[in-house]
């Protein structure tokens, strides 16, 4: 699945939505996941509980909950999952929802569902209870009595021991032990309301067309909420078929992951779709979707049935993704030489979503934003993300839906291989044009740098020993740094061997569960003879990737030069804070901190990129008498630093002739020169003296990678004054690239893929000089504003179809004229805003209400987004205001305070979005930069328990490196870019 807010950290499965970029310096125009991350997901029941090892590890399996008068948070995590004693073999699911607005009688049950399963079960143990996952479902006396079990032909009596609300189970206590068999049939029959929270079967509405409110209703089940519409198996080991049917109102329309199998009419005002049955999966997966939604279909060259879903006035807007979708999908089939195990494939657009987009096998649901595209509308990077988003889904397909993890501790098993995987289904889709191998150093390894240099990160696979651990295994170690440790296992054994041993792992567990041992053991089995490891044999494969997956962090590699003709390679952790403490069960690894690791280098003078291993006990040495790149081309999953002498060396050797190393190169040195400063291991003087040969760079990438590096330094400032000298010093050096900096050349091209860099390139150098408060680029934003806004458009238009900006440039021409215009201004776009139908456009006047400069306006907003009712807000945007808003100087000084005199108003509506609340609190605290204000944040949270399990402790370490920055650094950097300006 995609992330809320990927590759980073945030939090709920599925695809991230775009990353916020800070409108001060708007520096990275493409969108995916950051995390930073997180993440991840969040568990509702689970946030209250705190589980012990040793509980842990002694009841796993039992059938009775263990008994304990202990407060809730001290609840074994064995009495959390399910015993192993019974399972489910199929189940036969019916679900009827009424929703409103379709004219049947029982206008009492509106808003709610009703349903019933048959389960058929193995039983492996003599048993007189069977346990089920369940919650806020309603079992009223009437349907308990309707509700039956049968083994092997004779009914079997029993009572529900209601658990929900503690264990999120209900308990089936039989009047009689039934011993092992596969003949036992159990049928529930159970009810709820439509949820509103974007968990299990939950509601989504829009307007039409024609001004109507018209409502939906969808799943969305990983990684614990089919409890939430069924009582079931709801852990991923737990597979069986489902077989569906849908009884929904007349004139709506009901998808499940099966194809239709037969519709007919019952009653008279509704329809009864059943769906043939679903291969083997987890319960997870489970989707379904009633709306009045229309498609686009097309057919792939081995007869998959692909459709694109959306509300009837985006149906144009799907056309992108049924190509984009089928193109996908026939690459993957030859590239996992699998068939794809299905005869359809429906993905939906959807209004409410709480991730980016969740691979439900068969039917894949996405936020709008990240499935429709319109080219009057959305930018070439936003094209970009649409592409990457379905190939990240449609990988899933066989990697997480075929093979499936066995427990949530791997979770990367599933994200990181698609992680990896979505940057050659995005060029397969884009002919190549996107460069997405180059793009991975800039998305997942950048991404997975950042977020696994804190202290509070953790492994890539961990022993889940409380609630908090699965929240924090969907973010951005998983995703990002699960892609890049895959990607340096794929570059050091070969492609083809990689593919080989993919295939062969896939093969063996398809339609099973797995781990991550039989992914390794799966490559080590199809691994040829002349792989060599770093002690000069057979490279073993389960010792040289157990250290980068069950440690955390990496190594900082630092060449040292011996003499004239050789170099040694030593190795240390790198951390971003040197004094940051990981948590006690992961501080003291095996390994120790140390690697085995495979070093690439470039020599200078010559193209070529070598490769030797680096033992994890001692150095590496290099024969060379020129300086010497390492991780060039940057496929390890690790940085690279120099003494003062070589860095001089590279920094001289770039100005001359950047060429000679590749983008991906020139990227990592721009990454690992600014990481290093920013955790105190190199003088500033180096990162900003080398960035000073973009006066020479065209390239989107470096640009895009030295901007993203300027915005931290800024964030850092926070609302100094004294950031104006960064913000001239960065004009200065815009003026003298050679890169286009037109609006017209933007404009005219930005629709062609093939000059997708070039034109990128123009955009984000014209928006930063706009975020960066150049006078005439603030000008020529309004006057497009003035031009084809004002002059074409009122109050009684949809602005998303009477705008007549280019779409690289709506965002910010509407900022500017908010920024620099009057209250009626302002007014006239929160009108657009709250009008606007498209995801998109309305994404871009958010932000343009977000450039106010009024400090009362911008918190009247966050206000209108906590209410529970009646907000201007979807739940699913407040996250992405709250982040804007942080990031606004009128308001950034202030938000620790409103955090803390507005949080048990923030909880009213916002925690009901956990992954979207996690993100708030973290831009909230990215606003703090003095040790007063992390002091007052930490008395807070030591008063309440609730900030604690959300994770607020784990949010203080930027903080903490941000104030030690500003503290040993701010008044060098700020001399020293005053200097380097006047040196241009």
């Amino acid at each position: 699945m995609t992330s809320v807010y990927r590759y980073g950290s945030f939090s709920q499965m599925g695809h991230p939505p775009p990353k916020e970029t800070k409108k001060s310096c708007q520096v990275r125009t493409f969108a995916l996941p950051i995390v930073c991350t997180l993440l991840g997901i969040v568990i509702t029941a689970f946030i209250t509980w705190h589980i012990t090892r040793a509980q842990y590890e002694k009841n796993v399996g039992n059938d009775t909950p263990t008994t304990t008068s202990s407060p809730e948070d001290a609840i074994p995590a064995s009495d959390l999952r399910l015993p192993t004693s019974v399972s489910p073999i199929s189940y036969d699911l019916v679900i009827k929802t009424y929703l409103p607005g379709y004219n049947y009688t029982a206008d009492s049950k509106n808003l709610t569902f009703e349903g019933q399963v048959t389960i058929k079960l193995n039983i492996t143990k003599s048993i007189k209870k069977i346990t089920l996952n369940s919650k806020d479902l309603n079992f009223t006396e009437e349907r308990l009595k309707k509700s039956t079990l049968f083994v092997n032909g004779e009914q079997i009596t029993f009572k529900i021991d209601d658990k929900q609300d503690t264990y999120e189970k209900i308990f089936f206590n039989l009047d009689k032990t039934v011993e092992p068999t596969t003949d036992a049939i159990l049928k529930v029959f159970f009810g709820a309301p439509l949820r509103t929270d974007m968990s299990g079967l939950y509601q989504t509405t829009y307007t039409n067309s024609q001004g109507a409110v018209k409502m939906a209703a969808v799943t969305q089940m990983e990684p614990v909420y089919a409890r939430r519409m069924v009582p079931c198996f709801d852990e991923p080991a737990y597979k069986a078929t489902w077989t569906v049917t849908v009884i929904h109102p007349k004139g709506t329309v009901a998808v499940a992951n099966g194809i239709e199998d037969k519709t007919e009419d019952i009653q008279e005002e509704f329809i009864s779709s059943s769906f043939k049955p679903t291969p083997r999966m987890s319960s997870y997966l489970l989707a379904i979707f009633i709306s009045e939604f229309e498609y686009n279909e097309a057919t792939t060259k081995s007869g998959v049935r692909f459709r694109v879903w959306s509300r009837p006035e985006e149906k144009n807007a799907t056309k992108y993704a049924v190509e984009a979708g089928v193109k996908c999908l026939e690459y993957y089939e030859q590239y996992y030489n699998i068939s794809f195990p299905l005869p359809k494939q429906d993905m939906v657009a959807l209004p409410d979503f709480s991730a980016g987009a969740m691979e439900n096998w068969g039917l894949i649901t996405y936020r709008e934003n990240a499935l429709l595209y319109d080219p009057r509308i959305y930018p070439g990077s936003q094209k970009r993300r649409v592409a990457v988003v379905i190939a990240h889904e449609l990988a899933h397909q066989w990697f997480g839906n075929l093979v499936t993890l066995k427990w949530w501790n791997d979770l990367w098993l599933n994200e990181g291989f698609a992680t990896l995987v979505e940057y050659l289904g995005t060029d397969e889709i884009s002919d190549g044009n996107f460069r997405m191998r180059e793009w991975f150093t800039m998305d997942a390894l950048w991404t997975a740098l950042g977020a696994d240099s804190v202290a509070s990160t953790h492994p890539m696979t961990f022993k889940i020993d409380k609630a908090m651990e699965v929240l924090d295994s969907f973010d951005s170690v998983t995703y990002d740094k699960g892609g890049s440790v895959l990607n340096m296992v794929r570059k050091t054994i070969g492609e083809e061997n990689f593919n080989t041993g993919i295939n062969h792992y896939l093969t063996r567990h398809q339609f099973d569960n797995a781990d991550a041992s039989d992914l390794i053991k799966a490559l080590a089995e199809k691994l040829p003879d002349n792989v060599i490891g770093p002690k000069g044999d057979k490279l073993n494969i389960s010792m040289f990737m157990d250290p980068w997956t069950k440690q955390l962090g990496y190594p900082l590699l630092k060449a040292t030069r011996m003499n004239k003709t050789h170099l040694e390679v030593t190795q240390n952790r790198f951390k971003a804070l040197q004094s940051g403490k990981e948590e006690e069960k992961y501080s003291h690894p095996i390994w120790n901190f140390k690697w085995d690791v495979p070093v690439w280098y470039q020599i200078a003078g010559s193209s070529d990129i070598e490769m030797k291993w680096m033992k994890s006990n001692e150095p590496l040495i290099i024969k060379s008498d020129k300086p010497v790149l390492l991780n060039a081309e940057s496929n390890g999953f690790y940085r690279a630093g120099y003494t003062d002498d070589m860095w001089k060396e590279i920094i001289y050797m770039i100005k001359e002739n950047h060429e000679q190393f590749s983008t991906q190169t020139r990227v990592r040195l721009i990454d690992d020169s600014f990481a290093e400063a920013r955790a105190g291991l190199l003088n500033y003087s180096v990162p900003l003296q080398l960035m000073t040969y973009l006066k020479n760079e065209k390239d989107y990438m470096p640009w895009s990678a030295t901007l993203a590096k300027i915005r931290e330094l800024l964030d850092m400032y926070g609302t100094d004054p004294e950031k104006d000298v960064v913000f001239k010093f960065m004009i200065a050096l815009a003026e003298k690239t050679p890169a286009k900096r037109d609006i017209d050349f933007v404009s005219k091209n930005y629709l062609d893929d093939k000059k997708f860099f070039e034109v990128n390139a123009a955009q984000i150098i014209l928006l930063n000089e706009c975020g960066m408060g150049e006078p005439s680029c603030g000008a020529n934003m309004v006057k497009l504003f003035n031009d084809e806004v004002n002059s074409k458009c009122d109050s009684s238009r949809i602005l998303s179809e009477c705008s007549q900006i280019a779409a690289p440039f709506r965002a910010e021409a509407y900022c500017q004229a908010v920024r620099n215009g009057n209250a009626e201004t302002f007014n006239k776009v929160f009108h657009w805003y709250k009008t606007e139908r498209n995801q998109v456009e309305k994404g871009n006047l958010m932000n343009a209400i977000t450039c106010s400069k009024d400090i009362m306006t911008l918190k009247k907003l966050l206000l209108d987004s906590m209410k529970p009712e009646g907000s201007a807000f979807r739940l699913q945007d407040v996250a992405t205001l709250f982040s804007k808003i942080c990031t606004n100087d009128a308001t950034s000084d202030s938000m620790l305070n409103f955090l803390i005199d507005r949080w048990d108003d923030m909880m009213i509506r916002l925690a009901g979005d956990h992954s979207g609340f996690h993100r708030v609190l973290s831009s909230i605290v990215g606003t703090l930069k003095t040790q007063g204000g992390l002091e007052q944040l930490r008395s807070f949270r030591n008063k309440n328990a609730k900030a604690n399990e959300l994770g607020l402790d784990k949010m203080e370490e930027t903080s903490e490196v941000t104030i030690k920055w500003r503290k040993d650094n701010q008044k060098f950097v700020t001399k020293f870019i005053e200097d380097l300006t006047n040196q241009l």
